[in-house]
């Protein structure tokens, strides 16, 4: 892990009470850039990714971004992997010359005075994407009173929930900003550098942590019509009927279709569907 970059600073002989503002100011200035990586651990492994995201948070937004595309180490079996297909936003890798696994520039966008999020998701490789809308404050935080963990050099205490059908622990700090974190994750008093979930599905971690000036974070998704999370199972279902119509169109269809549940971070409440 990289240590934590900032630039280097004079202080002249001042009185110590203007030394102490200052050091204040440093350590509790919300302007990030964090590097993390992102383990996916899906069930048909081979398809499982390591990815290389990136933070930029401010006092009143954050983006965290995944536009690394090209890099075929982010692959957990790269050694399966070869390019098939790529374009400027899209690659796709054919893995083991049997399934598909595709990289596209994906991005969470979080504005903290409003309390809202947007991350974009496509259901399948030849859909349009669409644009997930959540509360940011989503997440019922259990704080586990226990010793510090040092996680980059700086002190972290840990909380766990349960969201979305997993368990997670998350390691945060008051010492780098006093919210925010990587993906939805949110809501701590302070930032969340890591979080794994217990099934091993899911494991955030950083790389490197560097601070920043204070820039202007637009929504890239200003002019983009939202689904409510909730709303998600509805369309999964309506994609399930797009294909049953083209499946029962073939010479010879099959008696019964089952439909596997959404290998996704999130339980959608669906689970295996089957058509008959």
């Amino acid at each position: 892990m990289k240590l934590f970059k900032r630039r280097s600073f004079y202080i002249p002989i001042m009185k110590k009470i203007f030394f102490l503002v200052f050091i204040s100011n440093l350590v509790f200035c919300q302007n990030l850039e964090v590097k993390f990586k992102f383990h996916q651990n899906k069930s048909y492994d081979l398809v499982s990714t390591i990815k290389n995201f990136k933070l930029i948070q401010n006092e009143r937004a954050s983006t965290f971004v995944f536009d690394d595309i090209r890099n075929i180490s982010q692959i957990k079996n790269k050694e399966y992997a070869s390019v098939y297909k790529e374009n400027d936003s899209l690659v796709i890798f054919l893995m083991n010359g049997e399934s598909f696994l595709f990289f596209e520039k994906e991005q969470i966008y979080k504005n903290f005075e409003k309390n809202f999020l947007i991350a974009d998701l496509r259901l399948e490789m030849k859909s349009p994407k669409i644009y997930i809308e959540d509360k940011i404050d989503i997440f019922n935080w259990e704080i586990i009173n226990n010793k510090d963990t040092l996680i980059g050099g700086f002190n972290c205490k840990i909380a766990k929930t349960n969201f979305r059908g997993r368990d997670y622990i998350a390691y945060f700090s008051n010492e780098i900003a006093n919210y925010g974190g990587p993906w939805k994750f949110d809501g701590l008093p302070g930032f969340i550098l890591k979080v794994e979930s217990l099934d091993g599905y899911l494991l955030i971690e950083p790389v490197e942590i560097i601070r920043t000036t204070s820039n202007e974070i637009p929504n890239p998704f200003i002019n983009k019509k939202t689904t409510l999370f909730t709303d998600l199972s509805k369309l999964l279902l309506e994609k399930d009927k797009k294909y049953l119509a083209r499946t029962k169109s073939l010479p010879n269809p099959p008696e019964r279709i089952v439909v596997g549940k959404p290998d996704m971070i999130e339980d959608t409440g669906l689970g295996e569907r089957v058509y008959e």
